[in-house]
């Protein structure tokens, strides 16, 4: 009976001294972080379970899903989204590498909410944990531009958030949100430029609004630009 709890000591031993140095190596340090229990300190007990067990991608995948039936509820805008920022610190503290969800709420809170700085705070976390994803940037350039017009009337400014816009609603997992962000950069540049660059402007988002509505990647998308186009008298009622 010694001797077994003897082994049984040594086995102990010799394994957490296996676990330290799998630990001390830095490449696995790398792709395993160590549990963020401080920064999810209002996740739900279960996914702090089921997250401690190895399980972190499908809580985050949980917790992402949870956040997007969160903004589709109505009575949430009601509150306007008190419970945004909670949940999604929660899901970017448990995979900073999630990169959608820095995306997508910080365009809520940024056009939806009127709240720049919690956006840009957003942003920037997202940039330093994701420094190589450049869309993150480009977002941040916008958001940027976008302030600035605020403050200075820079038409430029504007014309240059358009086009960075342009280029990520090019990409192939953009958030829907980003093409109603951009029928809108369009339209409010059509009402302050020039009569010559009025009828430009106009003329992109009356296209963009047209593919919006044949080709919607969400359903609230084709609601916006079928309201946008009834309202400009290109759709019959």
């Amino acid at each position: 009976m010694k001797k077994t709890l003897i082994s049984l000591i040594a086995l102990a031993a010799l394994a957490l001294f296996a676990l330290y140095l799998v630990r001390a190596d830095k490449e696995y340090g790398a792709l395993h972080p160590n549990y963020p229990f401080k920064e999810t300190s209002s996740m739900p007990y279960y996914a702090h379970a089921f997250s401690f067990m190895g399980f972190r991608a499908a809580v985050a995948d949980f917790l992402w899903m949870d956040i997007v039936q969160y903004i589709g509820d109505p009575e949430s805008s009601k509150t306007k989204y008190k419970e945004l920022y909670a949940k999604t610190d929660n899901l970017i503290s448990l995979d900073p590498k999630f990169t959608y969800s820095y995306l997508s709420v910080s365009g809520i809170y940024m056009f939806e909410l009127k709240d720049s700085e919690r956006a840009l705070g957003l942003i920037d976390r997202g940039i330093e944990k994701n420094p190589d994803y450049w869309v993150l940037q480009l977002y941040r350039a916008a958001y940027v531009y976008q302030m600035n017009f605020n403050v200075s009337n820079k038409l430029s400014d504007l014309e240059s958030a358009a086009l960075r816009i342009e280029k990520a609603v090019g990409l192939k997992e953009h958030p829907p949100m980003l093409e109603r962000t951009l029928g809108s950069f369009y339209l409010k540049l059509s009402e302050l430029s020039s009569q010559e660059r009025k009828k430009y402007w106009m003329g992109k988002a009356i296209r963009h609004w047209a593919k919006m509505y044949e080709f919607p990647s969400e359903e609230l998308n084709r609601k916006y630009a079928e309201d946008h186009l009834r309202k400009f008298g290109l759709l019959n009622n």
